[in-house]
């Protein structure tokens, strides 16, 4: 092991002397921040995989975990947040709607208030019947697609794919079906303010952040109203959370009520990219392509394989809570640690042979959804959604010829989104 990779020095890219190495660099994403919309980022990954577990960019700047143990190493050590301590939400949403819904999420918190808000989420979403997730995903995407045709072209089928897993969770939550396309919209602004003030994607504005201060103020609204309404056989996920709660004692109904809004948070974009890059990894894999549309139950198989070779979060944030020994480096209270959980999961102590697309693949890891407190219940909901859409879009005739070529991705520092353009 070199002495680099003990000591997790500061990485630099080995192009002195090379030109053809130069000129793939050239081609890689500047950053870790960068690579999730990047166009193949890879490459990029497996180099840094290749050198410090764990390096600093620069003097001052984050530390980046790259390796499968260093990311477990951070993920797992109780030194390490969400958010810094003494500093539950970024700035330029401090006071707003937004920080109310985003200060109180269970992702967001640690310490005493994270268990028992962790398992209120996890006992409501392990109540939630696979069946019943897959007949209501298959019901409203016959309606769905007779409405939009994503057979027909790319924008209809990247509507599709987005519309989808959005109206499944907006249902399973109890949200009318009346509501679906405003709800989807406050969902957005929110989602946009929020990514913008904890990452500066998109560059943090007043329109931003004001669209997602009044549209978070209407789900708080909408929530509120919702956790007042079900009764004792209400059957929405939404209910079973706040029975859940109710019967813990713990969290209250403001946890409560951002935590619903958090599901749908987390589910939107989300499953809708898993489903996205799952049709991007059937077209650039012809074989497996043929496999799928001979033995549809192999369509699981493959939606893990995405989760593992080309991952919807590409990196997440923790901060140090206070100095100590993390991923065998001596860290400062208050340093931020950018965990890159899709260079990780191509780590070959990980998945050997990791550059490889196989569905066959024996013992796969992949840490799409975290590990740790904080590794994310949602994992049946997200890729039962994907399957039975999977299918579906298989069903109906999509074409996936050439799709691997039109295909680019939302901008973000953490997240895959996939986006196709004929």
């Amino acid at each position: 092991m070199s002495e680099r990779r003990k000591a997790g020095a500061e990485v630099t890219h080995p192009t002195s002397g090379n030109s053809a190495l130069s000129n793939e660099v050239a081609q890689e994403p500047a950053h870790v921040r960068a690579a999730a919309a990047h166009p193949n980022p890879y490459p990029f990954y497996s180099r840094l995989v290749a050198g410090a577990p764990i390096y600093r960019e620069g003097p001052t700047g984050p530390w980046i975990a790259v390796s499968a143990a260093a990311v477990n190493a951070v993920l797992t050590s109780p030194l390490c947040l969400t958010r810094p301590a003494g500093n539950p939400v970024p700035e330029p949403m401090a006071g707003t709607p937004v920080a109310e819904i985003f200060s109180r999420l269970v992702r967001m918190n640690d310490g005493e208030i994270h268990c028992p808000l962790k398992s209120t989420v996890a006992s409501a979403l392990e109540g939630l019947s696979d069946r019943r997730v897959a007949d209501l995903t298959k019901n409203l995407a016959t309606d769905l697609a007779a409405t939009i045709g994503p057979e027909m072209d790319d924008e209809r089928l990247t509507r599709f794919i987005y519309t989808l897993p959005a109206e499944v969770i907006m249902s399973l939550l109890g949200i009318p079906a009346v509501s679906f396309a405003e709800v989807a919209g406050w969902m957005g602004d929110y989602g946009t303010a929020a990514a913008s003030a904890v990452t500066g994607v998109p560059p943090v504005s007043s329109d931003i952040m004001s669209a997602g201060a009044e549209s978070s103020a209407m789900l708080l609204r909408l929530f509120r109203d919702l956790f007042e309404a079900p009764s004792d056989d209400d059957g929405s996920l939404f209910g079973a959370l706040a029975r859940q709660a109710a019967r813990s004692g713990k969290p209250d109904a403001e946890m409560v009520i951002a935590n619903g809004i958090g599901l749908m948070a987390q589910g939107f974009a989300g499953t809708a990219a898993l489903i996205g890059s799952t049709l991007v990894a059937l077209a650039r894999h012809p074989d497996v392509l043929a496999a799928v549309r001979g033995d549809r139950t192999l369509l699981g198989q493959a939606v893990h394989e995405v989760l593992r070779h080309d991952p919807i979060t590409h990196s997440t944030l923790r901060f140090v809570d206070k100095g100590g020994i993390v991923a065998g480096q001596p860290m400062l209270a208050g340093d931020m640690i950018i965990v890159t959980l899709a260079a990780a999961s191509r780590d070959p102590a990980l998945n050997p042979d990791p550059d490889r697309f196989d569905i066959f693949r024996e013992n796969r890891k992949y840490l799409e959804f975290g590990t740790g407190v904080h590794a994310c219940p949602s994992v049946q909901l997200a890729t039962t959604i994907a399957e039975v859409a999977l299918n579906h879009l298989l069903e109906r005739g999509v074409g996936l010829n050439g799709l691997e070529k039109r295909v680019s991705y939302r901008p973000s520092a953490h997240v895959r989104m996939p986006v196709f353009n004929a």
